[in-house]
């Protein structure tokens, strides 16, 4: 395969366009080269997508455990203001007590003469 030994498939069809007779053993070589110049490419592009694709998968694993102790953090914190909510409405009945309690005291004391 000397007439397509060390060409990319660009300079094998620049070639053919140019020289090569349909049919002819140069021609046939040419084919076949751009052939096997193109099932190379696809080969690495294949590669390539497998290698993204595992990367994808590893990040993707590594983001579980990250997104679980998220969830647990957001259930912790959903709970943690559930009793943060709930001592400050016992806080604010407390203070609604004492303010009744205040003003009942200071209407007592000035209708008793």
């Amino acid at each position: 395969m000397s007439y397509v030994q060390g060409k990319t498939k660009s300079e094998i069809l620049d070639e053919m366009a140019g020289t090569a007779q349909p049919g002819s053993q140069i021609h046939e070589q040419q084919k076949a080269g751009i052939i096997v110049r193109s099932t190379e490419d696809i080969q690495i592009a294949l590669e390539k997508q497998t290698s993204a694709t595992l990367k994808v998968n590893n990040a993707l694993e590594q983001l579980n455990p990250r997104m679980e102790s998220l969830e647990n953090t957001f259930e912790e914190s959903s709970r943690s203001s559930g009793k943060v909510a709930f001592a400050l409405n016992l806080l604010t009945a407390a203070l609604v007590l004492v303010g009744i309690a205040q003003v009942a005291i200071t209407y007592t004391s000035k209708v008793q003469p």
